[in-house]
């Protein structure tokens, strides 16, 4: 057989196999370099681990189509749905509690992996609704970190009434593959302790909190201003209601006087079974902190996602 210099190639996969038989048929000698000749193989870098593709932050930004007093939302400048792919995003949370009653469970929540020694960056974080997976019967658990394909939303809120003042909630609908177990993230601190009532001006009204919206968040010295609302329950507070009440459980959170509604902050059974399962909350209750996922839906809330995101 005569061997042209097509067939003679340099596989790293091959090579050691077929080396000594090349050499010794065709005197053609391989080496890592590619010239043919003798070496070193030339030095290739390593791959980044998180992954080369967007970020979250390449994706979420200030909301610079907002339009206060368009209270129904009408002609907004909203951007147009666009197919991403993302690559280096933790798992902060996934949604295993049905809090409504209705099937409300699914969503989950990733956040970009920050730089060592460095806390998350704003615009970090982002929900994932009605994920698919790579391969289908995929299961991923908080602290993984996936690599995710699909299309990123600005919602708008449901066609029956929509947020107001051209307020979205950037969303993410596609396919997630894992990539390897990782570290969760420490909270951000946002709202640190004190008694002075600038110290929720990060999260005080829609521009501001945005930022933090999809991203694992704790709150210091929280305080509870009033018994918590039940959704099936209206006009009263849950200790008006019976015990068998279906619907969202939530309380508000003093951040001080001469709010308006939009500015409200609020604790959240979204992840949780709160009622059940979390620890008091009433009229007067004190938390030194509450951690949880920073989330959106006609307002503002910290959803904790166990017992152990409430410090007392």
């Amino acid at each position: 057989m005569v061997f042209t210099e097509a067939m003679l190639f340099c596989s790293t996969r091959r090579a050691a196999a077929v080396a000594a038989i090349i050499s010794s048929i065709a005197g053609f000698g391989c080496s890592g370099t590619g010239a043919g000749d003798t070496g070193d193989p030339r030095t290739k870098p390593n791959p980044n681990e998180y992954g080369s593709g967007s970020r979250i932050t390449d994706l979420v930004g200030p909301a610079g189509w907002l339009q206060p007093g368009n209270m129904n939302s009408e002609g907004c400048a909203i951007p147009a749905d666009r197919q991403a792919a993302m690559t280096g995003q933790v798992i902060v949370a996934i949604d295993k509690f049905d809090e409504t009653g209705a099937g409300q469970t699914g969503n989950i929540y990733v956040e970009d992996v920050p730089a060592p020694g460095e806390e998350p960056k704003p615009y970090s974080g982002l929900t994932v609704f009605a994920p698919a997976f790579s391969p289908p019967d995929l299961r991923v658990f908080e602290g993984d970190l996936v690599d995710s394909f699909g299309t990123f939303t600005e919602f708008i809120g449901p066609s029956s009434g929509p947020f107001g003042d051209c307020k979205t909630l950037p969303e993410f609908n596609g396919t997630l593959t894992f990539r390897f177990e990782s570290a969760e993230p420490d909270p951000l601190v946002i709202v640190k302790a004190g008694n002075d009532p600038a110290r929720f001006d990060p999260v005080r009204g829609y521009a501001n909190a945005r930022q933090f919206l999809g991203m694992l968040v704790k709150f210091e010295g929280v305080t509870l201003p009033a018994n918590p609302q039940c959704t099936g329950c209206p006009g009263k507070d849950c200790t008006q209601c019976a015990p068998d009440w279906v619907g969202r459980y939530s309380t508000n959170i003093d951040i001080g006087t001469g709010i308006t509604a939009g500015d409200a902050l609020g604790i959240s059974n979204e992840l949780m079974d709160v009622k059940n399962d979390g620890p008091t909350i009433a009229l007067g209750t004190t938390f030194k902190s509450v951690t949880g996922i920073f989330t959106y839906f006609y307002g503002f809330k910290i959803a904790p996602r166990s017992l152990d995101d409430f410090e007392q």
